[in-house]
């Protein structure tokens, strides 16, 4: 009897489970509907105030960090191949594919040789929760992120003629459908319709000022932001680097003179890549790239003494460098100061997408020369949104500062990494230490995230 009876339970039991489970399936899978849904409704909103989406090519969702997750959706906007863009979102989650409602948001722009996931979410290979853009998620930010168009690109391409007219412009472009779709998809999930803060990288910092010079000509209640984090880049150099404004000058023709001759693409990611792949494969190994290194050596010198790699042209600043490294008696690069894992590194660098358009490189030089002729620096008195700056003493530093003091903004915070003492910037903190090092969450995600929480 009591065998029937155990028997009995175990299989009520069991039954009510298989019924809780295929009710928690069909609930999810009716959140997922729903997302998509509203991805698709936003993305065709987006279109009408921004430009062309052809198709929402899919959507979808991974775990970070307990119970933040990250939304990714490719969108076809243009009829060519690679006439694409990724759009992503970082935020936590109430139940499966249901989004909280968050009262602030910020729109992520990548620099050169990385995208979204390998800048401000999951570097291959690491913790998922390691990273600016689940840092943010996780204290109620609602983060958001674009793959600019040339991250779609794939290694085997021979042919770049398609890029040709990619430039600051084009993802300009890129960048303002991604927030329409973003403000749009918030509004509809229960964030409100609120205008959102925007942070850029590297070069997706040119693009952050960019965005901000054109967008100050509209009417206020057509402006999308509010407020900007440009990180670790210069826009205009002072009177004082005269010779850094030169030297652009110097790269701006050199450029030019490429794009001029039919060469439309920039394959730095390529080569990073292949570093890293005999760094990882054969580091012990003699490199054909930097003669008398190992190959562990040579990738660890490009990352670290990024500012000798440029000859016969020169830095953009005296001592720029991705990364703090650390080095032997004999000059020889051992590590790196703030990242203990170098195969943190070495998978990032593997990540990195292959191409890259040359034009917006190209605009990048001519707004920093000062001297040609460029829409992207028109109407800086004109913006005046408050403005956080982000430098590494070991990057640009104290070099982009001059660029805030041309906006109209009377809010304007200065944040620059500065670990070593005056004159040793060759050691300091590097440019990509501030999204990538061990210590970053400290000295650069909390201050970014204060600064956003009072405004």
């Amino acid at each position: 009897m009591l065998n029937k009876m155990g028997l009995t339970l175990s299989l009520f039991l069991l039954l009510t489970l298989a019924i809780g489970l295929g009710t928690a399936q069909a609930t999810t899978k009716d959140n997922k509907t729903s997302a998509v849904n509203i991805f698709t409704q936003a993305a065709g909103l987006a279109a009408q105030q921004a430009g062309d989406i052809r198709t929402l090519h899919n959507v979808t969702r991974r775990q970070l960090d307990g119970n933040v997750y990250e939304y990714s959706i490719v969108l076809q906007i243009g009829p060519g191949q690679y006439d694409q863009i990724g759009v992503h979102r970082i935020v936590k989650e109430e139940s499966p594919w249901v989004p909280i409602a968050a009262e602030e948001a910020v729109m992520m722009i990548h620099g050169d040789s990385s995208n979204f996931d390998s800048a401000f979410a999951t570097p291959p290979g690491q913790p998922a929760s390691g990273s600016l853009g689940a840092f943010l998620a996780q204290k109620g930010i609602d983060v958001w992120g674009i793959d600019l168009r040339w991250t779609f690109v794939p290694d085997t391409a021979t042919d770049f003629s398609f890029m040709k007219n990619w430039d600051t412009s084009r993802h300009v472009k890129d960048i303002k459908l991604a927030v329409k779709l973003a403000r749009t998809t918030r509004a509809l999930t229960g964030s409100g319709h609120g205008k959102i803060f925007m942070l850029g990288h590297s070069r997706g910092a040119q693009f952050l000022y960019a965005y901000a010079n054109k967008e100050s000509q509209l009417p206020k209640p057509a402006r999308d932001l509010k407020g900007i984090i440009p990180m670790d880049m210069v826009y205009k150099f002072s009177s004082a680097d005269i010779q850094l404004a030169q030297a652009a000058l110097e790269r701006y023709h050199a450029y030019k003179s490429l794009y001029d001759s039919g060469t439309y693409v920039s394959n730095d990611g390529q080569n990073l890549k292949g570093l890293a792949w005999l760094a990882a494969s054969d580091p012990d190994g003699m490199s054909t790239v930097i003669p008398g290194f190992t190959n562990k050596q040579a990738a660890l010198f490009v990352l670290t003494a990024t500012y000798a790699t440029y000859q016969p042209l020169q830095p953009i600043t005296p001592f720029y460098h991705y990364l703090a490294g650390t080095f032997d008696d004999y000059g020889l690069p051992e590590g790196f100061q703030f990242v203990a894992q170098l195969d943190k590194i070495i998978g990032i660098a593997s990540a990195s997408p292959s191409f890259q358009s040359l034009g917006e490189i190209i605009d990048g030089e001519a707004i920093n020369s000062g001297t040609v002729e460029v829409p992207y620096d028109d109407h800086l008195a004109d913006i005046t949104l408050p403005v956080l700056y982000v430098g590494a003493a070991g990057g640009m530093g104290e070099h982009g500062v001059y660029s805030t003091t041309l906006l109209g903004s009377s809010d304007v915070t200065i944040q620059v990494v500065k670990l070593a003492t005056a004159g040793a910037e060759a050691l300091d903190f590097g440019h990509a230490d501030l999204i990538w090092a061990d210590n970053a969450e400290a000295l650069v995600w909390e201050p970014i995230y204060n600064w956003l929480k009072q405004r």
